[in-house]
């Protein structure tokens, strides 16, 4: 391998490995009485890798779901696996259940609305996060922003601009010791690598098109602009994880509709 491409090789390894160790470190807190000398000890989290929370996998049906929810997923194909490398993320997608059985999402052939049976079929793992406070009238309001974004097309300029930045955000994850930091660091790398959105756009990558769909309710998701939110983002603004962009409220685990061949392998030897 030659000297001008060893470089950029290994920067990308390094983004890769340090990718997956997110973390907050809790100092420990100072003593509150002057003839107290203990104090608690400082604390690690690190960013949860798997899709169910403390790999306590909970299967459930379509009967479990509520419209709003957010559904995350991933399939075998090349390029779920690409953006999964380039996230270190476990998932690929998000797509949004909108009730009546019905799924919206932002595909390559733009925003479409699609039974949630198809939507199954099309991934080999898939599970569903929840905004807890989400009103019916919210989730009306989700479902009528679907509607009248199907047809709209693919945002590909926006999903080429979000490859190489989801590598390069990952070094802000090499200072654990302060979340402001991150948040700083973040937003810092998306202004200089990422277009500011004028709130017009009539594009959509599938993150993108969640996060739309919730600012429409006067709920959103985050504060960051979605044009720089990937699904993995989404799945780490979830209850007792690391979150690489904040998230306004923490997403509730609801379960597994398909649990994927990870979990399905660990069956067959026993493991779970």
């Amino acid at each position: 391998m030659s000297q001008r491409l060893r470089a950029p090789c290994l920067l990308s390894l390094v983004i890769l490995l340090t990718g997956g160790c997110t973390m907050d470190i809790s100092l420990p807190a100072p003593a509150q009485k002057a003839q107290s000398v203990t104090s608690e000890p400082a604390g690690f989290q690190f960013q949860k890798a798997s899709s169910a929370p403390r790999n306590t996998l909970r299967k459930i049906t379509e009967a479990a779901l509520r419209p709003g929810d957010l559904l995350l997923s991933s399939s075998i194909g090349l390029t779920s696996v690409g953006i999964r490398v380039f996230s270190t993320s476990a998932v690929s997608h998000v797509a949004l259940y909108i009730g009546q059985g019905e799924v919206a999402e932002a595909v390559g052939s733009g925003v479409q609305i699609i039974p949630l049976k198809e939507a199954m079929k099309q991934s080999d793992k898939i599970f569903a996060l929840r905004m807890a406070d989400l009103t019916d009238e919210e989730a009306d309001k989700i479902r009528l922003f679907a509607q009248e974004k199907a047809g709209s097309r693919y945002n590909y300029k926006g999903i080429i601009q979000m490859a190489p930045f989801m590598l390069t955000k990952q070094l802000c994850s090499l200072n654990p010791f302060s979340k402001e930091f991150r948040q700083q660091c973040v937003q810092g790398l998306a202004a200089a690598q990422l277009n500011t959105p004028t709130g017009n756009e009539s594009r959509y990558f599938c993150s993108e098109f969640v996060l739309e769909a919730y600012r429409q309710t006067g709920h959103p998701l985050t504060a960051a602009s979605s044009n720089w939110v990937s699904p993995g983002d989404l799945l780490h603004m979830r209850e007792g994880d690391v979150a690489t962009v904040s998230g306004n409220k923490p997403l509730v685990y609801v379960g597994h509709l398909k649990e994927g061949i990870y979990f399905k392998a660990r069956e067959l030897v026993n493991l779970r």
